[in-house]
């Protein structure tokens, strides 16, 4: 029994003895290299990134290497914001580098194995690491809009809304252009900030995108085509949106010279020759010049109306202006209006009524009758 009881005493001892040791044998740091994520998918022109955590018993440098690098394809250990290949590891804690790997838009689908080297005092470990890439690239961004075609005035601003949707697995960085005829504004953005000119969306997700299209002040009526184009990961995608402007109809009336006043004999006519222009963007059609004269007067024109005329355009019409036989000379107003739909423009002319010489010679005549017969009276009965 005592043999047996030492035997038992000597187990309990050693198994205390263990039970202290075991934690230090656990905590010490062995030579590795490892990763959380060692497998990843992605689309071809994406960039995938794998964080690595190197540890060593004792503090010392170890250097790192990658191999497998398919051609065309870029990767890169990076630390501290900069491309390493070596790292100082303090022995207590692990160091964490990450290793940047850049997938060509031309990648064939398929699994890929790069390996990581790690090599110390102790030796060298291996860490492979796989990349599948993904089939199916076309279609990875999509752009969509549910109103392509807008209409407004020259004045207005087309404002469209987009939706941008990234269907491959990555978070991707897309930039934003817009472009429009000439001589028009046309800005893209986020809709959450129009100040962007990037808009940067997780793998799966999408976005709405802000279009605004203003046109210069000169623009003529008629569809103006707009391009929305959007471009990340080696590819693109493009929405094509569409402006019409319809214009709104304008007319301006006046005189040659600006001069504002006519003359007309009474008993007689007088002309005036006024000129309409277009000041729209649409042509006019069927363009008339009436008038509002004084009671008892009337006024002619020639031609009677415009058939149509240009933007920008302008055409003569003369209006024969006719008093009231009782007319007394003075001036009168004459209001006239150019009509073209429901475009409407008015001069006031100030019409100066003269009186006609024959009326001058008529009192010329009766003078002169009555001195002659004066002369006739006196030298007959002067005598007596």
């Amino acid at each position: 029994m005592t043999t047996t009881r030492l035997t038992g005493l000597l187990l309990s001892a050693g198994l205390v003895l263990l039970s202290i040791a075991a934690p230090a044998t656990v905590a010490a740091a062995t030579f590795g290299i490892t990763t959380p994520y060692p497998a990843v998918s992605v689309q071809p022109g994406n960039n995938v990134t794998f964080n690595l955590d190197i540890t060593v018993p004792a503090a010392e440098r170890v250097d790192l290497a990658v191999d497998g690098v398919p051609s065309g394809w870029t990767a890169n250990i990076q630390g501290g914001g900069n491309a390493v290949n070596a790292v100082y590891v303090g022995g207590a804690t692990a160091a964490s580098v990450e290793l940047s790997v850049t997938v060509p838009q031309a990648a064939t689908p398929g699994s890929q194995t790069l390996t990581v080297t790690a090599t110390a005092s102790e030796g060298t470990r291996h860490l492979p690491l796989q990349v599948t890439v993904l089939g199916g690239t076309s279609g990875a961004i999509q752009l969509t809009t549910d109103f392509a075609k807008l209409s407004g005035t020259a004045t207005s601003t087309f404002s469209y809304s987009l939706t941008l949707t990234n269907t491959g697995t990555q978070k991707q960085t897309f930039t934003l252009q817009g472009q429009g005829p000439a001589g028009w504004q046309v800005t893209v953005s986020p809709a959450s900030n129009t100040q962007a000119l990037t808009d940067t969306i997780d793998g799966g997700a999408n976005d709405t995108l802000s279009v605004s299209a203003t046109p210069p002040s000169s623009v003529a009526a008629g569809a103006y085509p707009i391009q929305i184009t959007v471009a990340g990961g080696g590819q693109t995608a493009s929405a094509n949106l569409e402006a019409d402007v319809t214009g709104s109809p304008s007319v301006s009336l006046s005189t040659p010279n600006q001069v504002l006043n006519a003359s007309v004999t009474a008993g007689s006519t007088g002309t005036v020759s006024l000129v309409v222009t277009n000041t729209g963007l649409t042509p006019l059609q069927n363009v008339t010049v009436t008038s509002t004269p004084p009671t008892g007067w009337t006024t002619t024109f020639a031609p009677t109306s415009i058939a149509t005329l240009a933007p920008g355009a302008t055409d003569t019409v003369t209006a024969t202006i006719q008093p009231a036989s009782d007319a007394l000379s003075g001036d009168y107003d004459i209001t006239f209006t150019a009509t073209a739909g429901t475009a409407t423009a008015t001069v006031d002319i100030r019409t100066t009524v003269q009186t006609s010489p024959l009326w001058g010679f008529i009192g010329l005549g009766l003078i002169a009758l009555v001195i002659i017969g004066l002369g006739w009276v006196f030298r007959r009965y002067g005598r007596r």
